[in-house]
This record gives C-alpha cells, sequence and structure tokens, in this order.
C-alpha cells in the first residue's frame, strides 16, 4: 500500500472518531458534559449545550420544553412511586434543522438525584455523573420530541425540578453552526399520604417481618383479579428490583427476596393501572 493511501486511511479514521464521539451523548462523549443547566454541574457552572467542546450555538434560535404525562394528561404533581412519561420537545424558531438531541435530569431540593428513568425512549441512554442519572440521546434524532419514563421519588420528596437542554443541529457533524435551548419543570409532590388514598380502595398490603434480613412476605388484599408490579425504591427514589405479579380477589401471600440490598429504608410498592399501595421497609 502507498504511503499517501496510509495517511488517507489515518485521517479518514480520525475523522470518523470525530464525528461518532459528536454524535453521542454529552455525558457519555470525551468530554463527559452536564448540560442541563441544573445547579452544581461540574462544567462551568451551570453547565449548558453552548458548554467549549459541545456546540457553537449561532443558527435555528431553538426553545425547548418539558412536560409530565400521566397517560396522555399533563400534571403539575407526581404521586410517590408512580411512573410517568417526560416529554421533551426542542422546536427551532427558524430553518429546518437536520438533527436533534437533548440531555435531562430530575433534582429534589438538595439538588440531589429525584426519582430515576425508567423504560427509554429509542435512541437514549442514561449516564451517571456527579452521583446524578442524566438521560440523553445515544444517537441523534430527525424526530425534535423525546419522551422516556420517569419513576416519581418516594414519600417526603418533595418539590421535583427538571432541568433539560436540547440542540437543533445542522448534521454536519462539527460543533458549529447549530443551536442550543435550555428549560427548566417543577413539579410538586401530590398531598397523598396514606396507602388508602395512593391505592384507591383496590388493593392494600402488608409485609412481614420488619426490620427485614433476607426474605420479604407480602399479605395482600385486593379486590380485584390483576397484573401489578411489585417494586422496591431506597430513599433517594432508584428503583432497586421491580417484579411482575397476578393478582386474584381476596387475599393473599407472596414473598421477595432482598438479601441483596444493603441496610437501610426502602419503600414497597404494588403497583397497578392508576392504583399505587405503599409501605415503609427496614432492610438489616
Amino acid at each position: 500500500m502507498k504511503l499517501s493511501n496510509v495517511y488517507k486511511l489515518f485521517i479518514l479514521a480520525l475523522l470518523y472518531v470525530g464525528l461518532q464521539s459528536r454524535s453521542t451523548g454529552p455525558a457519555t462523549s470525551n468530554q463527559m458534559l452536564e448540560v442541563t443547566g441544573a445547579p452544581g454541574s461540574t462544567n462551568a457552572p451551570p453547565g449548558t449545550c453552548a458548554n467549549t467542546g459541545c456546540h457553537n450555538p449561532v443558527n435555528f434560535d431553538p426553545s425547548a420544553s418539558i412536560q409530565l404525562l400521566d397517560g396522555s394528561n399533563v400534571v403539575t404533581e407526581y404521586e410517590p412511586g408512580k411512573a410517568y412519561t417526560l416529554r421533551i420537545s426542542i422546536v427551532p424558531g427558524n430553518g429546518t434543522p437536520a438533527r436533534y438531541g437533548f440531555q435531562a435530569v430530575a433534582l429534589n431540593g438538595s439538588d440531589n438525584q429525584a426519582g430515576s428513568w425508567g423504560t427509554l425512549g429509542s435512541g437514549q441512554q442514561v449516564a451517571v455523573l456527579s452521583n446524578r442519572d442524566y438521560l440523553e440521546h445515544s444517537l441523534p434524532s430527525s424526530e425534535n420530541i423525546f419522551e422516556s419514563e420517569w419513576v416519581a421519588p418516594a414519600v417526603g420528596t418533595g418539590d421535583v425540578t427538571f432541568y433539560a437542554a436540547g440542540v437543533a443541529a445542522n448534521g454536519a457533524g462539527g460543533s458549529t453552526g447549530d443551536g442550543v435551548a435550555n428549560t427548566t419543570l417543577d413539579v410538586t409532590e401530590s398531598p397523598i399520604n396514606s396507602t388508602a388514598d395512593a391505592n384507591g380502595g383496590i388493593a392494600s398490603f402488608d409485609i412481614f417481618p420488619n426490620p427485614v434480613a433476607d426474605v420479604l412476605n407480602l399479605q395482600i388484599n385486593s379486590r380485584i383479579n390483576g397484573d401489578f408490579k411489585l417494586r422496591i425504591m431506597d430513599v433517594t427514589g432508584k428503583v432497586t428490583s421491580q417484579t411482575a405479579i397476578s393478582l386474584q380477589n381476596g387475599q393473599q401471600v407472596t414473598n421477595v427476596p432482598v438479601g441483596n440490598l444493603n441496610p437501610g429504608l426502602y419503600v414497597v410498592q404494588l403497583c397497578g393501572e392508576d392504583h399505587l399501595a405503599a409501605v415503609q421497609m427496614l432492610k438489616k
């Protein structure tokens, strides 16, 4: 092979790597960027999509918005432990972007992680930076709306703020000629604070032993036949385990192994369609 061809292949390889690194999400790029604008971002407080090494925003004049959906309904408060859909929209003010990307994070009043990300949309990923779970694109998208499941945190978390950044890109593979936008959404914790209110009288349960070492027993009283999810969350709202169970009308007992959990306080949730019951568990 001629030496000139070797150089050509080398240059092409560098270009490919450069383009690929720009197309992944900012938290998983070489710079490991936190760009949502959230307080405490390690990259130039607060970090944004206009960070050095991210994008040089000059085009498209985009705006970004966040919505929290309960089914098809937009909500401004959350029930602890319930799953919602987070929708992020990036709308160009002018021009026609070729690709879109985003990053989002949910924080409590102390600027710590609030809740957890559930089922992700296509072309999305979660990256952990600064003890926070950042949701972002794994591949640039031709669509300007991103949706993903967010599981609300445990009882007593209080207000939650979503921070998000979006980019409208020209698709040239570089960091220039694009547009960026940042936005926030504040949601409050639902005043529901008892199992009877939270589950609407459909199902209730008790746990034993509590504190528990290895196996947790649940005595469940269901008023319907149906499929439920049994979810265990730590005090930050992170889902540590989730199991699908089918319940029959009446009382029944099931058990869940918890020996792999670290000692501490957890919330055990019984989740069905539009129904939620929760009790606290102490792991010893």
